[in-house]
C-alpha cells in the first residue's frame, strides 16, 4: 500500500481509520451512519451533507432502492474528491455502497487519478446465510449484485479473512483485471431512428442529433409505414433539412423489424437506436463512445435518463443497475432502447425480436445478449430525455404478453453467467417463504382483531344482542 498520503473511508470501521492514522495519512470517512462515533484525527462526511445535481432529485422510477444510497455516497465522493485530491479511495464491500464509484470510474466520469480499493470484511448473502436466511425481496438481490460487482472490478482488493475470501471464490466472483482501453481511432457510430406516425416529435430528436459533440456519425431513420399524413410531410420536410441522413422508407413491420433495418442499414462500428419522440444530450454519444472504448469487453453499454411529459415536466428517473441477470425476468435492470451497441455482437444474436403487438424488445434484447455470454455495462450519468406518452406503445400494450417475451429469452439461455443459478433458487424459496410469511402474519392480525372485538361485545350484552339480531336479519335477506 503505497503512502502515507490522504485516504477516504467510505463505509469504513473506526480500526480501519486508526490504522491509517498510525501510519501518517490524512484520513477522511464518508459514512451513512449518523451514529458513526467521531474519532480523533478523522474527518467525517454523510451523503446528506451535499445537495445533489437537479438530475439526482428526480425519483427513481422503482421504489427507493439500495442503488440509491450508493449514487448519493458516489455524488458526495466526487465533490470530496474535487476539494481533498485523495491519493487513495477504500471502501467496505459489506453493503455495496462503493458500487456506483466503481462504475462510475469505469465509465470514465470521476475517480480518474485516485485507486479504489475495496475491502472484503464480509458479504451481506454470508451473513444471511449464517442467520439462517435467503433473500425475502429484490432489494436484497440489488445489494448482492452491488457488492460482487464492487469487489470484481475495483482497482485493487484487501481481503483481511480467508474465509470470507474463500467464501466469495465458491460464489464464482473474481477479481477481474483492469481494463485496457481501446487505443484506436475514433469509431462512426451509427444512429438507427425508427419512426411511425411522431411528426410531432421527429423534428426535436434530429435537432439533438445534430447538436451531438461527436462528430463521427452515420444517421439512418427509418419510416416504419407512417399512416398519418401530417408525419409524412415532416419525413419529407426533414429529409431536405438534413441531406446528410439516411432517410428510408417501408412498409409497417413493428418496432423490432424497424430497428433491424436500421441495424441492417447500420456502416458503424458502433450503433445507438433512438427512439423518435426522445431528446438526445448534447454529449450522449460523447460519454458512449468513451465509456465503450474504455470497457473493450463489453457488448452493450445503456445509461441513466430522465422521462419527461409533453409540458417539459421530469416525472422519474431511470437509473439501471446493470445486475444481477436473475432479476431480469421480474425488472428491466438494463436499461432503455437508447443505448450503445457493438454492431457486430447485436448482430451476432440476431437483433430484435420482430412480434408484432407486444412491447419490450428492448429489455429483451439486453436479456438476449447476456444469455449468448455477452456483457452489458451501465454509464451511470442521465444522458437523454425519455418522452413519456400516455398512448406510448408500452403503455398501451398487453404487460403479460410484453413480459413473456422476455422470459422466453431466459428460457432459451443455454447457460447462466457464472453464479447466477444459485441467486434464481435461492430467491425462487426465499420470495415463496416471505410471502408464507406475510399471509401467517395477516391470518395472525385477524385472529388478534376478532379476539379483541369479541372481548369488546362481550363487555356490552345490549351491543351483542343488537348485532346477533342485525345478523339474523341480514341472514334472511340474503
Amino acid at each position: 500500500m503505497r503512502g502515507p498520503g490522504s485516504v477516504c473511508l467510505v463505509g469504513g470501521g473506526v480500526g480501519v481509520a486508526a490504522d491509517y492514522l498510525r501510519r501518517g495519512w490524512t484520513v477522511h470517512l464518508l459514512t451513512t451512519d449518523d451514529l458513526h462515533p467521531a474519532s480523533a484525527g478523522v474527518r467525517v462526511h454523510r451523503p446528506a451533507d451535499f445537495d445533489p445535481p437537479a438530475d439526482f432529485r428526480v425519483p427513481n422510477l422503482y421504489e427507493p432502492s439500495h442503488a440509491d444510497d450508493s449514487d448519493r455516497v458516489r455524488l458526495a465522493l466526487e465533490r470530496l474528491h474535487a476539494e481533498h485530491r485523495f491519493d487513495l479511495i477504500e471502501f467496505a464491500v459489506l453493503g455495496g455502497l462503493g458500487f456506483r464509484v466503481v462504475q462510475a470510474k469505469r465509465a470514465g466520469l470521476a475517480f480518474a487519478d485516485a485507486p479504489l480499493v475495496a475491502r472484503l470484511d464480509d458479504t451481506s448473502r454470508r451473513r444471511r446465510e449464517a442467520a439462517e436466511r435467503w433473500p425475502a425481496d429484490i432489494a436484497e438481490l440489488e445489494r448482492d449484485h452491488a457488492e460482487q460487482f464492487s469487489f470484481e472490478y475495483a482497482d485493487a482488493r484487501i481481503t483481511p479473512d480467508p474465509a470470507v475470501t474463500e467464501y466469495v471464490r465458491r460464489l464464482g466472483w473474481r477479481e477481474r483485471p483492469a481494463p485496457v482501453p481501446n487505443a484506436t481511432a475514433r469509431p462512426l457510430v451509427t444512429i438507427g431512428i425508427a419512426y411511425h406516425n411522431l411528426g410531432a416529435y421527429l423534428p426535436d430528436t434530429l435537432r439533438a442529433i445534430a447538436a451531438q459533440t461527436y462528430a463521427l456519425l452515420d444517421v439512418v431513420i427509418i419510416d416504419d409505414g407512417s399512416t398519418d399524413l401530417h408525419s409524412r410531410v415532416v419525413f419529407d420536410r426533414l429529409e431536405a433539412e438534413h441531406p446528410s441522413y439516411r432517410f428510408i422508407r417501408q412498409p409497417n413491420a413493428g418496432i423490432g423489424a424497424a430497428r433491424n433495418r436500421c441495424l441492417t442499414e447500420a456502416r458503424g462500428d458502433l450503433f445507438i437506436p433512438v427512439d423518435a419522440d426522445n431528446i438526445a444530450r448534447p454529449e450522449m454519444v460523447e460519454r458512449f463512445v468513451d465509456a465503450f472504448q474504455r470497457n473493450p469487453d463489453l457488448a452493450a453499454m445503456t445509461c441513466y435518463y430522465i422521462a419527461f411529459n409533453d409540458d417539459g415536466r421530469h416525472l422519474y428517473a431511470g437509473r439501471p443497475t446493470g445486475g444481477p441477470h436473475t432479476l431480469a425476468a421480474i425488472r428491466n435492470v438494463y436499461g432503455d432502447a437508447n443505448a450503445i451497441f457493438r454492431t457486430t455482437d447485436l448482430r451476432a444474436v440476431g437483433g430484435y425480436e420482430t412480434d408484432r403487438g407486444t412491447s419490450c424488445e428492448d429489455w429483451e434484447v439486453f436479456v438476449k445478449l447476456a444469455g449468448a455470454g455477452r456483457r452489458v455495462g451501465v454509464v451511470p450519468d442521465h444522458l437523454f430525455l425519455y418522452r413519456h406518452r400516455g398512448d406510448g406503445f408500452s403503455r398501451v400494450t398487453n404487460w403479460f404478453a410484453n413480459h413473456q417475451r422476455v422470459l422466453r429469452q431466459l428460457e432459451r439461455a443455454d447457460t447462466l453467467p457464472p453464479g447466477e443459478a444459485a441467486i434464481l433458487w435461492s430467491a425462487l424459496l426465499g420470495f415463496q417463504q416471505e410471502v408464507e410469511r406475510l399471509r401467517d402474519q395477516n391470518r395472525c392480525l385477524r385472529y388478534r382483531l376478532a379476539d379483541r372485538l369479541h372481548a369488546a361485545v362481550g363487555r356490552f350484552p345490549a351491543a351483542a344482542r343488537g348485532l346477533k339480531r342485525l345478523a339474523r336479519a341480514v341472514s334472511r335477506r340474503s
